[in-house]
């Protein structure tokens, strides 16, 4: 991957280090979300219960039902739970975390989610793969990859809905994210 930057340095410049993070909020498991979930040795792994029943099972049984998903990722989640640092989440669900919410997201994997954090005074809704691009918003089209188109888009309308403002849905894979709020280090901006 061109310019990639490992997750322990890209929150070094926050003055948080790998053994600081506490929880990692799993929206799904393609290998570029739960990839490096390894080098947060003390935290937390919050997923879909659904999302984890299927990629430690039966996704496996053919080749066609796991594209995306690294087997070394599963091993690691895997160890994680043996070691009592996984928490499921069983749907929609607002009263694990203080100031968090988990989302059923629109069927990008098996069972994605998409997260929303409380900042104070917004509601931020950090979509993830649920919506990749602020044009999948704007034009309300659904997102390239998913099991169903259908439900991707109730997703983005629930996901705006549920965003203080439209401009606190969070994309998961658009750079613009970067020209629309505040700098406070390279790579990282502030959205609250």
């Amino acid at each position: 991957m061109k310019d990639y930057v490992p997750p322990p340095e890209a929150l070094a410049p926050l003055g948080i280090g790998a053994n600081d993070v506490t929880d990692i909020l799993l929206t799904h498991m393609h290998w570029d979300h739960a990839g490096g979930i390894d080098l947060f040795p003390s935290a937390r792994v919050w997923i879909q219960k659904d999302e984890y029943d299927y990629y430690t099972g039966e996704a496996w049984s053919s080749r066609t039902t796991h594209g995306g998903i690294d087997a070394d990722d599963v091993l690691e989640i895997v160890k994680r739970n043996t070691q009592g640092k996984v928490s499921f989440v069983k749907g929609d669900d607002d009263k694990s975390l203080p100031g968090i919410r988990f989302g059923i997201g629109g069927r990008h994997t098996w069972a994605s989610q998409f997260v929303g954090a409380q900042t104070g005074a917004h509601l931020v809704v950090l979509a993830s793969d649920n919506m990749y691009l602020y044009e999948n918003l704007e034009r309300h089209a659904p997102i390239a990859q998913t099991l169903d188109a259908g439900s991707n888009l109730r997703t983005q309308d629930r996901m705006r809905s549920l965003a203080s403002e439209p401009r606190f849905l969070i994309p998961g894979h658009d750079p613009a994210v970067f020209d629309r709020f505040p700098h406070i280090a390279e790579r990282i901006v502030r959205i609250e």
